[in-house]
């Protein structure tokens, strides 16, 4: 993920990198690029046009016309092929070269003396070089650093980078260079070189490019150090930051050792979530928040209470922020917000604190139900809403219908009378499904055994020309199987986690319309003297008899007291 700022767009420049997304090791840019682009790539066409010039004119032939083409390629000498990175069409020297350019950009008055195999053992005196004066990156020094940037997420570029040792001229960059537009690019090739799959062999042991970056030593105190500083607030500069983060934090084999260095990001966290407006940097924070709380199990420490205080502070008023910001719709931040505050209910140890927050955050809910069910139109599946329901069936459970108003009674009832014909449909169509199984099987077994009387004698010709065709169109490819098998299983993954959010938003709405019949019937056998009207008795005739079926039916209440009473 690089960030396209000042940089010409490839439509506007042939020669330059497309933005380089995928996640595959061996995957490069797919765009064309001109005979003489940067970063050089062994291309064969130059031989062939060259090779093609000094070829003889074809010999006509008057009995058969001569076609004319280009002969095969000539092989590649050893001294192209040392210069490739592994199997990637790129060259070595041009990654010297920008790696060098990017010395002297650092350090210019000592790259007169310098070996570019040396970068680590001069790596201390360039820390101590300290230039005073302005730092600019022209344009084709940050177009060729974003080229770099671009292919660093390639298995092979990131092994070379590693070999090259630029991980000490990174750390240098990020001490010494000032020029923040340098800064967001190097810790954008950290990024991806972290996503790196494919393990390198070092010191005799085999480990991975996020792992050699995180025991680099002082290049991951040179990171943290990045959030305290005024020098890097650029927006762009913190996204690449938490982007490298996250993926360290994600990673099982860095995970320990960045969580003993992650305290020094909480409070830069904290405070950019009160008071920044960028999406990008939002959406990283958020990402890495809702790691931290899910995946690291950062709530076993009870220690950090003043901590755990600021976090849930520091989400509500992001959540705020973004409700009252027209300008932001809903997205991956507010999702990754919510999941946040529905892990804080999973724990008792922070009841006090919700209880603290529970009125806003029911009309943060509120807020947020208006925007998803305004239409009477609900996305069942949708993560943000099962967040929603799954908080408010905490606090309806704690404090009871105090909570509950009109209007998200009214929320509640269109989200689980828009389940309830969900699931009548998906039940209608699996009956379907089985009605025309059974009947295919039916029709199949009747055909076989009129097809067994039939046929005593052996196979026809017609026999045969039908099981060849079948035998074709069964004999696929390897690659076309490998790709059919890889549609397949994300196919099925894609399903997989579609049911499961179903299944889930059935379990939730099941909860909460149970959570509120039991409530409402507690309130109307204690009514006091002053006969407080209840707020069903607020609903009109057609919202009653929605809430009547959703609890006859979806919830179903005559199975449950079958089941309770042994009927």
């Amino acid at each position: 993920m690089t960030s396209t700022e000042n940089i010409p767009t490839p439509n506007n420049d042939p020669g330059s990198f497309s933005s380089f997304r995928s996640t595959s090791d061996h995957d490069t840019p797919s765009q064309q690029y001109q005979l003489d682009s940067t970063p050089p790539m062994h291309s064969s066409h130059r031989q062939i046009s060259n090779h093609s010039q000094n070829l003889p004119p074809p010999q006509s032939s008057s009995s058969s016309p001569t076609i004319g083409r280009n002969p095969s390629p000539p092989p590649i000498d050893n001294l192209s092929r040392a210069d490739m990175v592994g199997d990637e069409m790129y060259s070595k020297s041009w990654f010297c070269q920008v790696l060098l350019k990017l010395i002297q950009f650092v350090a210019p008055e000592q790259i007169h003396d310098e070996i570019f195999s040396t970068i680590r053992q001069q790596g201390d005196e360039y820390v101590l070089t300290n230039s005073n004066k302005k730092q600019e990156l022209d344009e084709t020094f940050e177009s060729e650093l974003c080229e770099l940037w671009d292919v660093s997420m390639s298995a092979d570029v990131a092994h070379l980078l590693i070999e090259f040792n630029s991980l000490d001229l990174f750390n240098v960059v990020l001490i010494q260079c000032k020029d923040k537009r340098c800064t967001e690019i190097v810790l954008g090739i950290l990024s991806n070189m972290a996503c790196c799959k494919r393990n390198i062999i070092q010191d005799n042991q085999t480990i991975s490019v996020a792992l050699c970056i995180i025991q680099h030593t002082n290049l991951l105190s040179t990171i943290l150090s990045i959030l305290t500083s005024d020098d890097y607030s650029a927006c762009s500069t913190l996204v690449q930051l938490f982007r490298l983060i996250y993926t360290l934090i994600v990673r099982q084999d860095t995970r320990l050792l960045m969580l003993e260095h992650i305290q020094l990001t909480y409070e830069p966290l904290c405070f950019i979530l009160q008071s920044c407006y960028n999406k990008d940097l939002l959406e990283q924070c958020s990402l890495l928040l809702r790691v931290l709380l899910d995946e690291c199990n950062l709530f076993d420490n009870n220690e950090q209470t003043e901590v755990f205080y600021l976090f849930l502070t520091s989400i509500t008023t992001a959540i705020s922020a973004l409700i009252e910001n027209e300008t932001i719709t809903i997205n991956n931040i507010l999702e990754n917000l919510f999941n946040c505050l529905q892990i804080y209910t999973t724990h008792e140890y922070f009841i006090d604190m919700l209880n603290e927050h529970c009125q806003t955050i029911m009309k943060l809910i509120e807020n947020i139900l208006n925007r998803l069910v305004h239409d009477d139109i609900v996305q069942i599946r949708s993560v943000l809403l099962l967040s929603c329901i799954s908080i408010c069936n905490f606090f309806l459970y704690k404090h009871g219908l105090n909570i509950i108003n009109k209007q998200l009674l009214e929320y509640f009832i269109i989200i689980g009378h828009t389940c309830y014909k969900d699931r009548q449909r998906r039940e209608h169509q699996k009956h379907m499904i089985r009605r025309q199984r059974s009947r295919t099987q039916s029709h199949s077994s009747n055909k076989r055994k009129d097809i067994d009387d039939f046929d005593t004698n052996g196979k026809t010709g017609d026999d045969d020309s039908l099981l060849k065709s079948q035998n074709s169109s069964t004999n696929i490819d390897w690659d076309d199987e490998t790709e059919v098998q890889s549609t397949t299983t994300k196919v099925d993954s894609d399903r997989s986690t579609s049911e499961d959010l179903v299944i889930t938003s059935y379990t939730l709405v099941d909860e909460l319309f149970l959570e509120l019949f039991y409530r409402g019937i507690k309130q109307d056998s204690s009514k006091t003297i002053d006969n407080n009207t209840s707020v069903f008795t607020q609903l009109n005739h057609d919202q009653r008899e929605i809430f009547r079926k959703i609890i006859k039916h979806f919830c179903n209440i005559d199975k449950r007291l079958d089941d309770m009473l042994n009927l």
